[in-house]
């Protein structure tokens, strides 16, 4: 209402400005869903909003707001990561899987708030968190992610892989491992069907 009634009329900042109607919009629902997940846990008497920008500023939560996917849009191209590509719930005919070595494919985000599994409903209380319980759920996670990929993929899918990282080591990413164990059974499948 404060858009179209005030903001957008001659002499205000939105004015035939609609980048930035479109800008201060993402903003708003941005924040406005951070206030809704976590409006509980911010502390009394915090502003919301100064806690939103916090966060923002030091990282811990993403400064981008990604909007749907336009699905009307013939012939185009979406470059996102792979899970923002999940929540579009939308198929591709062709995908790039990039930095396949990479291990941001299965590592989940370390939050110095919240863990996903010690702090849901499902955790028994007095159950440890170990190294082999991290593993095995970033393997499940790695194993849902390239499944809601190739699901969702409608030809061809190609992978792009660094043979250093970011830091100048040698990958060693489980997608990698996960992909090259693939390959090594589809050759000895194919060795004993000759």
């Amino acid at each position: 209402m404060i858009f179209g009634e005030a903001l957008s009329q001659i002499g205000f900042g939105f004015y035939n400005d609609f980048e930035a109607a479109r800008v201060t919009t993402n903003l708003i629902e941005s924040a406005r869903g951070f206030r809704r997940s976590l409006g509980d846990i911010i502390p009394a008497g915090k502003p919301s909003g100064a806690e939103y920008i916090e966060k923002v500023s030091s990282g811990l939560i993403a400064a981008q707001y990604v909007r749907r996917w336009n699905q009307t849009v013939e012939n185009s191209v979406l470059i996102a990561p792979a899970y923002t590509f999940l929540m579009n719930n939308q198929p591709a005919t062709v995908q790039f899987w990039l930095d396949i070595g990479n291990l941001g494919w299965s590592e989940r985000l370390y939050q110095p708030l919240t863990h996903p599994y010690v702090l849901s409903k499902r955790w028994v209380q007095g159950d440890k968190w170990t190294d082999e319980r991290e593993v095995e759920v970033r393997r499940e996670a790695l194993y849902r992610l390239m499944t809601g990929l190739i699901r969702r993929c409608r030809g061809k899918i190609y992978l792009g892989l660094s043979q250093l990282s970011e830091n100048g080591y040698e990958s060693q990413g489980e997608l990698l491992h996960a992909i090259q164990r693939m390959l090594r059974r589809l050759g000895k499948d194919q060795a004993n069907d000759v």
